[in-house]
């Protein structure tokens, strides 16, 4: 009878391993699994940042993005767009030193002014070519102060300093200019403006065009605006702000009045039309939407596979436990009773074993959101698949359960 008792216990503690073990396992492979998930969703919504699409206004063939003609108007709708971040624009003006005449332009008309909202705008410019921290340059850039930043070469060249007020006349050019038959208007009385800083030549560094002076926009557009002038800009980039809404985006640039650009059209200076990057990033999108996909249709079949592991485990672990089934039943405990005891004893080894999975995927990738999950398809998919096959074992005659004594 002892050797009995203890062949008997040998077998339940064998099968408690057996299934503690098991839903250590299937806790470990499941985290794997929604893990996998997780980590497409993530990348999904970090697209956004890690590809950015941007947004370049051209002329309507789409084979000029600089020196064209945006109206003001445009560049007002943009900044007050929802589905637009990152504004960029500048203008070009051409200026004189010194308050000439009208009729000596030609002499004195030898600067570059640009005025832009943001340093990346002026061809290919960066922060570590400005005398100023980036900082400076950011808060003087969205400001309409009288202050500007210029061209070190041009600085040597004219003996000004950091500090200096010069005085420039400027001139801009005509929207109404033909195809490369561009005319230039005075803007009026010459305006003074502080030299806050230097930078490097452009040209030296880029294949961008000379720019000797850097002015804010919005003091580019009060000088326009001074003058009696509509403001124009000559270069105009954006990012969308949600690239997941991109139809959306689209419609409400076409309403801006932004066309598609069309190859055949004539060559112009006016900038109507808008050029979209986006095909790394839709590509990218579908790639991962579709990776989700993929694994989001294998969750039936994983939810089916637990179910069986938890039917098999149980139904071995009781089967090999008949002889206390037995006794039960012969003790007047009813068959569901005795059912729902060894199913409360076995989901208590599937919590065992899904804690200690649960500690161990915590320390290797402490994700909350995804252990429940887990633990939820788990503990569900356990249970149906372990009552079932407990609730097969307590429709066995007492017969049959008293035929595994020996």
């Amino acid at each position: 009878m002892f050797t009995y008792l203890s062949c008997s216990m040998k077998r339940r503690r064998t099968a408690n391993l057996i299934t503690a073990g098991i839903s250590l396992l299937l806790v470990l492979l499941m985290n794997l699994y929604f893990g996998s998930i997780h980590s497409y969703q993530k990348q999904l919504v970090d697209l956004a940042q890690n590809i950015p699409i941007i947004c370049q206004i051209t002329n309507l063939n789409g084979n000029l993005w600089n020196g064209l003609f945006i109206p003001e108007r445009i560049v007002d709708d943009l900044q007050q767009s929802a589905h637009v971040k990152d504004l960029s624009y500048m203008t070009v003006m051409l200026a004189g030193e010194g308050d000439f005449k009208e009729v000596e332009y030609s002499k004195y008309l030898n600067l570059y002014v640009v005025g832009a909202n943001k340093t990346e705008i002026v061809g290919e410019l960066s922060d570590d070519m400005i005398s100023m921290d980036r900082s400076s340059v950011d808060e003087l850039l969205s400001s309409d102060k009288m202050e500007c930043i210029v061209n070190e070469n041009v600085l040597k060249r004219r003996g000004w300093k950091v500090g200096d007020k010069i005085l420039l006349k400027c001139y801009y050019y005509d929207p109404a200019s033909e195809f490369n038959k561009i005319q230039i208007h005075s803007m009026g009385s010459a305006v003074e403006i502080k030299i806050v800083a230097t930078m490097e030549d452009i040209k030296e560094k880029t294949n961008a065009i000379a720019t000797d002076i850097i002015i804010p926009a919005k003091t580019a557009r009060n000088i326009f605006c001074i003058s009696g002038l509509p403001f124009f800009a000559d270069t105009v980039t954006f990012h969308v702000k949600d690239p997941f809404y991109l139809n959306t985006f689209k419609e409400d640039m076409l309403k801006i009045g932004l066309q598609e650009t069309s190859p055949e059209a004539a060559d112009s200076y006016t900038g109507c039309a808008l050029t979209v990057r986006d095909s790394n990033f839709i590509s990218s999108a579908t790639d991962l939407r579709r990776a989700i996909e993929v694994m989001r249709s294998f969750f039936p079949a994983v939810c089916i596979l637990v179910l069986m592991i938890g039917y098999v485990v149980s139904f071995l672990s009781g089967n090999s436990r008949r002889d206390e089934f037995a006794l039960l039943r012969l003790q007047g405990v009813k068959n569901r009773n005795a059912s729902l005891l060894f199913l409360t004893e076995q989901m208590i080894l599937v919590l065992a074993g899904n804690f200690l999975g649960d500690m161990i995927m915590l320390w290797m990738t402490p994700s909350l959101t995804t252990l429940l999950a887990v633990n939820a398809v788990l503990s569900v998919s356990y249970l149906i698949g372990a009552a079932a096959a407990y609730g097969q074992m307590s429709r066995r005659s007492l017969l049959y359960l008293l035929s595994a004594q020996k």
